[in-house]
């Protein structure tokens, strides 16, 4: 790996106007070499099983320290998988999980969405990173995942709108939700999201910059 950014993720704003998947397929049209993977839409029960088949092979594989990165749209979504990721994060010290900030991502005190961007995050055996309530990373799905010999990621946006409280937050959790986007093998696909998200970090822990894992290009 490279301490060096790649192209794609340069110079995002702290709040990206555009969604992950809408910015990674406009990188590679106007790269115009790598094949730009054809999107689907996924159920939420589709995409939790493709999640875990791809946090079960990394569990299942030595592949030195894979980079894992992981959005999800509410903290309280990331607590039902919290205990799969403490068994990831003894596989790597490369572990990087963000989402809207609730009880344990940001302060109690603080009011999450008057965080712009929010203040503090906590760190334990793995990263972890609140970001802004009105980030389009709530209508998101992404999952990166990059080792020496595997590499996957699975990028999705929310089609529809989700059921929430006054303060923005989802409240309705609907399994006939559905995503758009795709899910891929390729490595270059996946070292462009990487960077991407990894940029994204970068907007909300600026102090990071020279630690972030920056994939190398092919």
């Amino acid at each position: 790996m490279s301490n060096s950014p790649p192209t794609l993720s340069a110079d995002l704003p702290s709040i990206a106007p555009q969604t992950t998947l809408q910015v990674l397929i406009a990188a590679l049209q106007r790269g115009g070499e790598i094949p730009i993977p054809r999107t689907q839409l996924y159920f939420k029960s589709s995409l939790t099983a493709l999640s875990h088949a791809m946090e079960d092979q990394l569990l299942s594989l030595d592949d030195g320290q894979p980079l894992v990165i992981a959005t999800f749209q509410q903290e309280r979504f990331y607590r039902q998988e919290a205990r799969r990721y403490e068994r990831i994060a003894s596989h790597s010290d490369q572990v990087y999980v963000m989402a809207a900030p609730d009880t344990s991502f940001a302060p109690p005190a603080l009011n999450p969405p008057a965080l712009n961007p929010p203040a503090l995050n906590p760190s334990g055996i793995y990263e972890t990173v609140a970001f802004n309530p009105d980030d389009p990373l709530t209508q998101e799905w992404n999952l990166v995942v990059i080792g020496d010999g595997y590499a996957s990621c699975l990028i999705c946006e929310e089609r529809g709108q989700a059921k929430r409280s006054e303060d923005g937050r989802i409240w309705h959790i609907d399994p006939s939700r559905r995503f758009e986007g795709f899910w891929t093998f390729d490595r270059q696909i996946s070292q462009a999201a990487a960077g991407l998200l990894l940029s994204r970090i970068e907007c909300y822990r600026p102090s990071w910059e020279p630690k972030l894992p920056w994939p190398a290009s092919d």
